[in-house]
């Protein structure tokens, strides 16, 4: 059966230092939760503090409603995947996996016929007499893999574990673990830097920065709906404009200084509050590469093309604006319509797809369709 975690106003402190300040955050049961930041972010001292190997100087983590803060890591019934694998060199494969199951004196039998089952899950049942040098990283990482799992443990936690992998590798082994997760059902926390990796595993996301939750969410609803600057600018490419908003009293027009949209897609009661009565409000404007479309004419931004690098799918176009600021913009790719070096474009946005923050960044004026817990608010699309 699946759990749940609480985290509810957890605090940790490295002598005089706070790293994590009164952070909280539900994981459901069964679902892949990601915590993803960049490096120094807290994201790895939040699962350490899960798993025990971190103490808490404040507030409470529940397991399935049993506060386990005091409770010693082993104990807390928990398996946890580690960056550099931790396997044992002197041990078989099937023996590495077998190790926790001996730990907890389950008879012989058992262990052989559970060793057994894991290894054909994460299927690598063909290698159980082989030493962990004769393997590829790949292959030592579902051994981790399946000896944190056969050990049927309530919370699955996992620390940058595709970090030593090449590109193509950590690419095979993510698609392996989501698919692995959703088999067994267990409840997984997961740790990583990458953007990529996250958006391709996760049922929600955590995106932290300096010990703080920016935004939890779906990975579409993460990328599409970013809660601030910082979130819009880390999770994937945005390019960043200064801009202004007004009601005309129609709509809202957002003017890019140079070029102008009417918006649909904003919260009227941010924008009001944000706005407190004031004519035009200065504002900042994320456009991802994607939510633009380019032309020969009419209106939009004045560009120039400096490059374009064509990517089979889509074609990234890098451009200077006429105001000196340089952009990219990424359109399907057209057979024989790549747009020359040095050719004079108009770009337009997307207005539906992209997002306006205040002034500062630090909040969003977009309605929101998922709650501060990544949860759907009503029947709306994005």
């Amino acid at each position: 059966m699946s759990v749940s975690i609480d985290i509810d106003n957890v605090v940790k402190k490295y002598e005089n230092t706070t790293v994590i300040n009164g952070l909280s955050l539900k994981i459901h049961p069964g679902e892949f939760f990601t915590l993803l930041g960049p490096s120094g972010c807290g994201k790895t001292t939040l699962l350490r503090m899960i798993i025990g190997f971190n103490s808490i100087e404040g507030g409470e983590i529940r397991v399935d409603g049993t506060v386990i803060n005091t409770i010693p890591v082993n104990k807390r019934n928990m398996g946890m995947v580690f960056q550099n694998y931790a396997i044992f060199p002197h041990m078989s494969v099937a023996d590495n996996v077998a190790f926790g199951l001996k730990q907890r004196n389950v008879p012989a039998e058992e262990i052989k016929k559970a060793v057994a089952e894991i290894l054909d899950v994460v299927k690598i049942g063909h290698l159980k007499d082989r030493m962990p040098t004769q393997l590829s990283g790949g292959q030592q990482q579902r051994v981790a893999l399946a000896r944190a799992i056969v050990i049927h443990p309530q919370v699955l936690l996992m620390d940058e574990p595709l970090s030593n992998l090449d590109a193509k590798l950590r690419v095979e082994m993510r698609n392996a673990i989501k698919s692995i997760q959703q088999q067994v059902g267990i409840t997984t926390v997961y740790v990583t830097h990458d953007q990529e990796e996250a958006l391709a595993v996760s049922d929600r996301i955590a995106v932290m920065h300096d010990g703080v939750i920016q935004q939890v969410g779906s990975p579409q609803y993460i990328y599409q709906r970013p809660a601030n600057q910082f979130v819009s600018t880390f999770i994937g490419l945005s390019n960043i404009f200064k801009g202004t908003l007004q009601n005309d009293g129609n709509q809202y027009i957002l003017d890019f200084g140079t070029y102008q949209v009417g918006m649909k897609t904003l919260d009227a009661a941010k924008v009001r509050e944000y706005g407190q009565g004031k004519g035009k409000m200065p504002v900042t404007i994320a456009v991802r590469p994607e939510e633009f479309t380019m032309h020969m004419d009419g209106g939009g931004l004045d560009a120039v093309v400096n490059y374009s690098v064509f990517l089979g799918i889509s074609t990234h176009y890098f451009v200077t604006t006429a105001e000196g600021q340089e952009l990219e913009v990424i359109r399907p790719s057209d057979v024989g319509k790549i747009i020359p070096n040095g050719s004079a474009v108009k770009l337009r946005v997307e207005t539906e797809r992209i997002n306006v923050f205040t002034e500062d960044g630090m909040h969003t004026l977009i309605k929101q369709t998922e709650d501060i817990d990544g949860n759907r608010i009503g029947g709306e699309g994005l």
